[in-house]
């Protein structure tokens, strides 16, 4: 459970780094948001990276990786036991954790390779994890306040009869991702 927790709390910090990074033009006129923004950047990124590696997308370099890294991952293959098919997805997180790194500099996030299974680097990361989400979290809640300064809302109370009209006459179809 714990692991399926933590795929969603990776998925949604993601979420808000695209939404932050549609916000920018906001920065200027609200700097406290943006000082909110560059605080947490560096998460908003590494998780962001995370969606894209391990939880949103099957990268095949990333399963390659974590049988290279971790060659006992091959052993729990087509396990039926479900502690051993949790370790398959763990260890690739771990390796998605370790492949966020600069050939040059090292890893972009910590200061050494992580190991999930070693209580200190498992505190690490769940410890920015943690800060991460508080601060994502205060971030959305400073972006609501400004945007709605920018938001034309409708009255609903003299304008319901005009909207539930348009709604009955709204037609669906497929949406597309950047189509009108």
């Amino acid at each position: 459970m714990r692991l399926v927790l933590i795929r969603h709390l990776i998925l949604e910090i993601a979420n808000i780094a695209d939404l932050a990074s549609i916000s920018g033009a906001l920065y200027k006129e609200n700097p406290a948001l943006g000082k909110a923004y560059q605080e947490i950047r560096k998460g908003l990124e590494f998780f962001k990276y995370l969606r894209n590696v391990y939880v949103g997308h099957f990268v095949p370099d990333l399963t390659n990786k974590t049988f290279e890294w971790i060659p006992f991952t091959n052993a729990l293959l087509g396990s039926e036991k479900q502690n051993e098919r949790f370790g398959v997805s763990w260890f690739a997180l771990e390796t998605a954790i370790n492949t966020y790194a600069d050939h040059d500099t090292g890893h972009k996030v910590f200061d050494s390779d992580t190991d999930l299974n070693y209580p200190p680097d498992h505190t690490r990361f769940l410890n920015f994890l943690g800060y991460t989400v508080l601060s994502s979290m205060d971030y959305v809640t400073q972006l609501v306040s400004v945007a709605r300064t920018y938001l034309d809302v409708p009255d609903l109370h003299s304008e319901m009869l005009q909207l539930a009209f348009a709604a009955g006459q709204t037609d669906f179809s497929v949406l597309r991702k950047g189509k009108r």
